[in-house]
């Protein structure tokens, strides 16, 4: 009398198993797919969002265009540019040249640590320097008036650091900038008037041209 062979002898069975473990490794595999794809439409989404604000952000910049004023942004209503290519050279052979005047009106802006002054408009002067001798030379501590007659003091926080010790050979560039408490419209100012000193070291007593104070006037059209 025949036996009837165990199960795991017979060959069908194994190759049910077979199938089956390939079925389920399958459909394994197909749900990590499915997971990675999700994820990975997630990272694009919030990559869109943040390129969109961005250019949101970027966007609102370039609609108002602002300067720095004492450690905060003033916006520019209007503005306009001159290009007066002034020229001194009458003073201990230094080459004085202003290429640049910018006129602008502003939002109001509220100086708290100056009297609470609002300002309206600024006035910017740009200088190129060129000293053939040691000089002492402070644009930016200089007074501006104007031809609607305002008389104020140069900003000397908010202009450029280029003035002061200058030496023998050494050329020097850089911005002036006054504020005014009044301005309705750039063309308002016809000209300005800017008075600076400089000086140089000298032994001679009888040397008069030592300390020099620039007063010069800038017509504006």
């Amino acid at each position: 009398m025949n036996k009837d062979k165990p199960f795991y002898k017979i060959w069908w069975f194994w190759l049910i198993v077979v199938i089956l473990v390939v079925i389920i490794f399958g459909m394994f595999g197909s749900g990590g797919s499915s997971n990675d794809d999700s994820s990975s439409n997630v990272k694009q989404t919030n990559t869109s969002n943040t390129t969109k604000d961005a250019d949101d952000s970027n966007s609102a910049k370039s609609k108002s265009k602002t300067i720095d004023l004492d450690n905060d942004e003033a916006t520019i209503i209007k503005e306009i540019n001159y290009d007066p290519n002034y020229t001194d050279n009458s003073w201990a052979g230094t080459n004085v040249n202003i290429d640049r005047v910018k006129v602008a009106t502003i939002k109001p802006f509220k100086d708290e640590e100056e009297k609470n002054n609002i300002y309206k408009g600024i006035v910017i002067v740009h200088f190129n320097v060129e000293a053939s001798r040691d000089i002492d030379f402070y644009p930016t501590q200089g007074t501006l008036v104007t031809s609607d007659g305002q008389q104020v003091d140069a900003n000397s926080y908010s202009s450029d650091n280029f003035d002061g010790e200058i030496a023998k050979g050494a050329k020097k560039s850089g911005n002036v900038l006054f504020t005014l408490t009044t301005l309705n419209n750039p063309k308002d100012l016809k000209n300005i008037r800017l008075k600076w000193d400089a000086d140089y070291q000298t032994d001679d007593l009888d040397d008069d041209a030592s300390n020099k104070t620039y007063d010069i006037t800038i017509n504006l059209n």
